[in-house]
This record gives structure tokens, C-alpha cells and sequence, in this order.
């Protein structure tokens, strides 16, 4: 066979491998409803002709008993033994009425019949009596006809005057099996008109619970990289609305993640921008043959390619923080993770590093991502605060919470600045130098606190100002209750007081 021939050979199963959704469904359905239907019919076929063998084999049960009585009994109208066995047949012929299929025969010795059945096809077929006066005791049997078909017989042989006669009753069997034939056929044409509806109905009830599936993929296919508008209509409240309401979502949850990796794209390239364009110009005003315009050059190079590289990083980290291996959980100790991050801050800067409390406690946390922030945080501290100021950090355990913090003695944080400084490229206020940051610190301590199904707050340190920064992850149920943290604080005459501190338990739509 040529390729062109296997190929066209393939060419039904591909048709079928494509074929609509509806056609499919509807297909399955006409097929089982067909198949059922044809089963049904077929199963009461079977069990409607083991009744009608069943009820004949009793009905000629009771002839023969019937019979067996009289002949045992006494001819009614004389009142002793029947006299001859003709008498007996025809006493028993003339008390039963035989059904519409059934006819009751006599045949006696010397060839003589007596006819019961009216046509006379039956007892005149030689075969039939010579079947039926074999028998020398009672017995069941099938005959076969030509005129007309399968016949049941019960005969009973008995004696009188030393002579073998027989009695019998037989039945139509074909004859009652028609009828049978025309109740099946009145069935199928019924199962036709009911398959018919079935399959209409299946196609139109299809149609309607498929129109969401079709609406999701015109709007599917309608969605490009540019255009994430496009919704489905969601109609009721059942399966396919509730997927329509998830393909929604999902589209929400795009759009907004587009549009946030469009916008830090955006201010990403201004902030490089920015740096290239300041060493690209130093570079074109240098005069090459002064070392000192060489030197501040370079230096200023250098400045702002660090400042680059520190960016760069910081983008690197939030980019990372939306995936799954983000975060190493482990069993941590967080009163000794405390103290560890305030030894590594006190190198920042000339500050009175304090840990407020750290009581001990295991928590599941990544510890590197947890001293990250922290860090962060405390390097934010140092930028507003001034040399000998306090900045301490601390931990405490709620119900819910394990909460780390925090806080510096500088200018605080405006109320207008704490719901936007946690945004990338949001410095908020400047520094105490006048400088300002990259603003994406604090976002990637929500990136943080987030990973960890935790939230990040800032909120005043003191009525006396100051900034205090509170990282709650959570370790439980929500607790409603604002815990209370006792800070202890040192003054430069040594003296020691405890602040109580009201601390609200973070909730999500409180972060930043």
C-alpha cells in the first residue's frame, strides 16, 4: 500500500479524533439509549415467551388432572363407569372450553378420532398421531407442523375394555407467540418514537449546557497577550457558571499579574536607564588627560554600577519569590534567629542595637528568607536614624502568630505612606541624608512575608514617633485579640523602662 493510501485510510479516525463535543455527547447518548432500548425489548422477549412456555405447560398439567379426575369417576349422566372410552372423551371434551390456541383430541383404538379442534388439520395429520400414540404413559412433547408450526402436547394413554386410547390436549405454541410478535412490534415502534425524542431533546438540552464551554472558548481565543478584558457571562450557580466564574478569576489573576510585571518592567527600565545615562554622559565629559577627571569618573562608575547590580538583585528576588521553591521551611529557633540578625545589623552602623524580647520557641520558617527581611528592615532603620539612636528588634508568640519586629527612634512613617511604601518603587519620605532609596526593599519584605502566608505592617514605634515594622506569620486560626508586646528600652544615662507596646495582629488586607 502507498503512502497516499495509508494515508486516506487514516483519514476516517482522524475525523473521528476531531469530532465536535455535541456530536460526541449526543452520539454516546443516542447509542447507550439505543443499546438500553434494544436490551429492554430483548429482556422481556425472553422473559414474555419463558412465561407463555410456562403458562402452557400448566394449562395442559390441568387438562391431564382434569381428565385423570373424570376418568376416574362415574359418567354424570348414569351414574356408573363409563361405558365405552368415546363416552369418556367426549364427556371431558364437551366440560372444557379450550382456550383460543388450544384443542383437545381424542384417538381411540381402531383408527376412530374424535375431532375436537374444528379444522381437522391437526387430527388429520398422520405424523402428529402417530407421535402422540406412541406414548404409553402419560408424557409432554413438541410437535412441529407444517400448516401450523409448533405445537405443545400433553397426552394421556388410558384403557378401557383392554384397549390403549389416547387423550389429548395440545396448544399453538406459534399461534400464541404471534401475538407476542405484535406486542414486540408495537414496542419497537414506540422505542423508536421515544429514541427519537430522546436523541432531539439530548440535542437541544446539549446545546444549552455546552453555550458556557462555547462562550469560554470564544473568549479564550479572543484573549491575547495585549487584551485580557474579555470575561464570560456567568449565568446560574451550577457546574459550568461556577467554571465560568474560575475561567473569570483566572483571567483576573493574569491581567493583574501582567499588568504588575508590565509596570515593574517599565520602572525597572527607567531605574537602569537612569544609571546608564549618567555614566554614558560622565564618560563623553571626561577628558582623558586628567587623572583627577579619570578618577571621579570611575568612582562614579563604579557607584552607580553597584547601584545597578544591588537592583538587579532585588528584581532577581522578587521575580523568584512567586515560585514554589522559593522559601526552605524548617524547624527554627527564633529567639537565637533574633539575636543572630542583630549581631549582623550592628555592622551596618554605629546604632544602640537592642534585642526588645526573644522568647524561645520553634517556628517553621525559612530562616535565611526571615533574616533577609529583617536585615532589610533594619537597614531601613539605619537610614533614618542617626549615630547612637536605638533600633531594636524582637519576637513573640500569639495563639495564631509568631511575630518578629522591628523598630528605630527616627521621623516614623506618615499615615498617608504606610499602605503604599510596601510597593515596588515606593520610597516614601526621604531619608535623613536626603537620599532615597530604590524602593524595592520593603516590597521584597512583603514578597517575604507573603511566601510565608504571612503579612507585614508599620505602624508608630511610640506616641513619641518612630517607626515599627511587624512581620505576623501565622501558625494557626486567626486569633481576634490584639496581643501586647513589652518592650524594654535603654536611655543613654543607662536608665532601663518597659514600654507596653499595643500591637495589632496583622490581617491580610492591612499589608502593604
Amino acid at each position: 500500500m502507498t503512502s497516499t493510501h495509508r494515508q486516506l485510510h487514516r483519514a476516517p479516525s482522524g475525523a473521528v479524533r476531531f469530532m465536535p463535543l455535541r456530536t460526541r455527547i449526543i452520539a454516546t447518548v443516542a447509542g447507550l439509549a439505543a443499546l438500553s432500548l434494544a436490551g429492554a425489548g430483548a429482556a422481556a422477549l425472553v422473559v414474555e415467551r419463558e412465561r407463555i412456555e410456562s403458562r402452557v405447560e400448566r394449562l395442559l398439567s390441568q387438562e391431564m388432572a382434569e381428565f385423570r379426575g373424570l376418568a376416574s369417576g362415574l359418567d354424570p349422566e348414569t351414574g356408573s363407569a363409563f361405558a365405552s372410552a368415546e363416552r369418556l372423551i367426549d364427556v371431558s371434551m364437551r366440560r372444557n372450553v379450550p382456550d383460543e390456541h388450544e384443542t383437545h383430541l381424542g384417538f381411540l383404538a381402531g383408527a376412530i378420532v374424535v375431532p375436537a379442534d374444528g379444522g381437522g388439520a391437526l387430527q388429520g395429520d398422520l405424523d402428529f398421531r402417530g407421535e402422540v400414540t406412541r406414548h404409553t404413559a402419560p408424557a409432554f412433547g413438541e410437535f412441529r407442523s407444517p400448516e401450523l408450526g409448533r405445537v405443545t402436547y400433553a397426552v394421556m394413554p388410558f384403557t378401557v375394555h383392554q384397549r390403549v386410547n389416547h387423550y389429548v390436549a395440545a396448544y399453538f405454541l406459534d399461534r400464541e407467540l404471534a401475538e407476542l410478535g405484535d406486542t414486540i412490534r408495537t414496542y419497537a415502534v414506540a422505542a423508536v418514537l421515544a429514541w427519537t425524542a430522546l436523541v432531539g431533546a439530548a440535542w437541544l438540552f446539549t446545546a444549552r449546557i455546552l453555550r458556557p464551554v462555547h462562550e469560554l472558548r470564544a473568549t479564550a481565543a479572543r484573549i491575547s497577550d495585549s487584551d485580557l478584558s474579555g470575561r464570560i457571562e456567568v449565568r446560574g450557580d451550577r457546574e459550568l457558571a461556577a467554571l465560568g466564574q474560575t475561567f473569570n478569576g483566572m483571567l483576573d489573576r493574569l491581567q493583574e499579574a501582567l499588568g504588575s510585571q508590565r509596570r515593574m518592567l517599565d520602572d525597572a527600565g527607567h531605574e537602569l536607564r537612569t544609571p546608564i545615562t549618567v555614566i554614558r554622559g560622565h564618560l563623553e565629559l571626561m577628558d582623558p588627560l586628567k587623572v583627577e577627571d579619570v578618577l571621579s569618573t570611575r568612582d562614579l562608575a563604579i557607584d552607580e554600577l553597584d547601584r545597578m547590580s544591588g537592583l538587579v538583585e532585588d528584581l532577581l528576588v522578587l521575580a523568584k519569590a512567586r515560585r514554589p521553591d522559593f522559601l526552605t521551611p524548617q524547624p527554627t529557633d527564633v529567639a537565637d534567629l533574633v539575636r543572630r540578625v542583630v549581631d549582623k545589623a550592628s555592622s551596618l552602623a554605629p546604632r544602640a542595637w537592642q534585642v526588645d524580647s526573644a522568647p524561645g520557641g520553634l517556628a517553621v520558617i525559612d530562616p535565611h528568607r526571615l533574616t533577609q527581611a529583617l536585615l532589610q528592615l533594619a537597614a531601613n532603620a539605619v537610614a533614618v536614624t542617626r549615630d547612637g539612636d536605638a533600633i531594636g528588634m524582637g519576637c513573640a508568640f500569639t495563639q495564631t502568630h509568631v511575630q518578629f519586629w522591628v523598630r528605630d527612634t527616627g521621623p516614623g512613617v506618615p499615615v498617608a505612606d504606610r499602605q503604599v511604601i510596601f510597593e515596588r518603587w515606593q520610597s516614601g519620605s526621604a531619608d535623613r541624608d536626603g537620599s532615597r532609596g530604590t524602593g524595592l526593599g520593603l516590597a521584597i519584605v512583603r514578597a517575604i512575608a507573603v511566601a510565608h502566608s504571612g503579612t507585614v505592617s508599620v505602624t508608630a514605634a511610640s506616641p513619641a514617633g518612630g517607626a515599627l515594622f511587624i512581620i505576623a506569620l501565622p501558625i494557626g486560626e486567626p486569633d481576634a485579640t490584639e496581643p501586647e508586646l513589652g518592650i524594654t528600652r535603654t536611655d543613654s544615662m543607662g536608665a532601663v523602662s518597659v514600654t507596653t507596646l499595643r500591637v495589632p495582629t496583622p490581617r491580610p488586607w492591612e499589608s502593604g
